[in-house]
């Protein structure tokens, strides 16, 4: 199936085509959108945008729309913030450990846990254990 190239228009056969954007393009009009550039681009190096490719340089960046620049947007971003009101009252801590944890009930359930004896410790003569 032939298609025509999304820079001349003219017919691209598979020999030449080159994917890019959803259209197809001849090698040579495989080139940067952007009326000065015009720069050679291959399939790692081009970008898309806007249904055209582009090189790195000249991609098309996204503008900012009048909506966040209107009058009540700004308004509302610099209007005054309700204090938290109260927290200077409080009192978070004593500074003292808590009694009871979740660390200190794990600490206690260790040291409460029955003890494995230690196996042929007695059997071993200094010499051996030194590697004589």
């Amino acid at each position: 199936m032939q298609e025509p190239c999304g820079k001349c228009a003219k017919t691209v056969y598979a020999n030449e085509k080159l994917e890019a954007a959803g259209k197809w393009f001849h090698k040579g009009c495989f080139k940067c959108s952007n009326a000065e550039c015009s720069i050679q681009l291959n399939l790692k190096s081009f970008k898309a945008a806007e249904g055209q490719i582009w090189c790195e340089k000249h991609t098309p960046k996204a503008q900012y729309t009048t909506v966040t620049d209107s009058v009540s947007v700004m308004h509302a971003l610099h209007a005054p913030k309700k204090s938290t009101e109260g927290l200077h009252k409080v009192q978070v801590g004593t500074g003292e450990a808590p009694s009871i944890g979740l660390e200190t009930m794990s600490m206690q359930h260790a040291l409460t846990a029955p003890k494995k004896p230690v196996e042929n410790l007695g059997n071993v003569k200094k010499d051996e254990a030194i590697g004589a």
